[in-house]
């Protein structure tokens, strides 16, 4: 009975951690509250765990304690403003258990998310959202409420007001920031398909350079690309076969590096070129670099078997710009995770704007609520006093009690002495 009393507050905390647990994801925190730490040499790890549950109870058990202090100063708060509102205020907190006792209790559990997603980006359900909401809102209206009580009314709004209307401008430039992902993304999809047609060129040099490398002279002619020919045949299509967020993340392959940089293979590139195109001794072998993949105007009609060393250049070029965009793309998913929680404070906050439009609902606003911590200490100092005076009280009832007891048992003893005198006196006599 007394746990279907708490369910519909430990289910309410329960659907807020959720939406807490996945911003804590993006933000890459939540391993700390959903795996135990390992002992890996002289480092500590935290593995990855892709079940949530732990986490997720670990941060409801936290929200309820959180709760708990929320209810407190809600229900101290309602009770400066006047009696019936914190009467109001106490059955509104009690009803939903109540209701719950009753078999009248809302599918919370069913409003929970469907998925948990391992990454950035994804804020979490509506559902979740609302909860914390609820939860920042009514703490902030108890806080705020409480603490303006120690000011003049009109002095506190007016000084809370240059913290509030700030916020505006502070939401007006996170949609500023966020403009300019679908700039980023374009970004990055161009230069991934500029790197892709230039994959693609490689990928088909490379079928060539394994069909030449195999004939008379090649070893003499291009023998360091010779030797390079096996990597570029395995190396390239599995680059070209990642996805863009991939290979923006990924180094290029040591084949591309060793193409843009190498003098060596850059004058073999030239005299296989040169031997199979203009000599014309490989003529069914060379052909022109397509114009939408051209990096030069000299390349425009060119025909080539191996494309020259500033593609390999340009392949790192992409690479470079790839990067940056989508660092750029991530610190904005992220942001949305971070905003969550930029969220969550504007929303105390705006129960702070909310409980300063009820305290000027007020007639009498000059008396400040008395405090239930000092009520406290007095009610446990006064306790204290009485227990003291008692305990005063009660040593000097056993003091007396034990005096009277001491002289009453020296009096027995002298009257023993004095027997004990007279039958030696009469002893000696006889």
């Amino acid at each position: 009975m007394l746990f279907q009393f708490f369910q519909p507050y430990l289910m309410l905390c329960h659907l807020a951690s959720w939406g807490l647990a996945q911003n804590l994801e993006g933000l890459r925190l939540f391993t700390y509250l959903n795996s135990s730490p390992m002992q890996v040499g002289g480092a500590v790890l935290h593995p990855l765990v892709l079940d949530p549950t732990k986490g997720v109870v670990n941060l409801s058990i936290i929200l309820t304690g959180i709760l708990v202090a929320v209810f407190l100063l809600n229900i101290r708060a309602c009770f400066y403003l006047n009696k019936r509102v914190g009467h109001a205020g106490l059955i509104l907190w009690l009803l939903p258990g109540l209701l719950s006792m009753l078999g009248y209790m809302p599918d919370i559990r069913g409003m929970g998310p469907d998925v948990f997603r391992f990454g950035v980006g994804f804020p979490g359900s509506m559902e979740s959202a609302a909860a914390n909401l609820l939860i920042c809102l009514v703490g902030g209206w108890s806080l705020i409420l409480l603490l303006s009580s120690r000011w003049k009314r009109d002095s506190f709004k007016n000084a809370y007001d240059h913290i509030w209307y700030p916020l505006g401008l502070i939401a007006a430039l996170y949609f500023v920031v966020d403009a300019g992902l679908p700039s980023y993304k374009e970004d990055l999809a161009h230069a991934d398909d500029r790197m892709v047609r230039t994959l693609q060129l490689f990928r088909t040099a490379a079928e060539r350079l394994e069909v030449l490398c195999v004939r008379p002279g090649m070893e003499e002619l291009a023998p360091a690309l010779c030797v390079l020919a096996p990597e570029l045949k395995w190396g390239v299509p599995g680059y070209l076969d990642m996805k863009d967020n991939l290979r923006a993340r990924i180094e290029p392959p040591g084949w591309v590096v060793a193409l843009a940089s190498d003098p060596a293979l850059a004058r073999q590139i030239g005299a296989l070129n040169n031997w199979a195109c203009a000599q014309g001794q490989q003529p069914a072998h060379c052909q022109k670099i397509p114009i939408d993949t051209i990096l030069s105007i000299q390349d425009l009609d060119a025909p080539l078997v191996f494309p020259p060393p500033n593609y390999a250049e340009a392949i790192q070029r992409f690479h470079a710009s790839m990067e940056k965009s989508d660092q750029r793309i991530h610190e904005i998913e992220r942001g949305h995770n971070l905003r969550y929680f930029v969220f969550l404070i504007v929303a105390i906050l705006a129960g702070g704007k909310l409980a300063n439009a009820s305290r000027a609902m007020l007639k009498n606003d000059s008396v400040r609520p008395p405090s239930w911590i000092l009520t406290a200490i007095r009610f446990a100092g006064r306790k204290a006093m009485a227990s003291l005076k008692i305990l005063a009280t009660l040593i000097l009832h056993v003091r007396h009690y034990l005096v009277q007891h001491a002289a009453l048992l020296l009096v027995r003893c002298q009257e023993a002495r004095a027997v004990r005198l007279k039958q030696k006196a009469a002893s000696e006599k006889k």
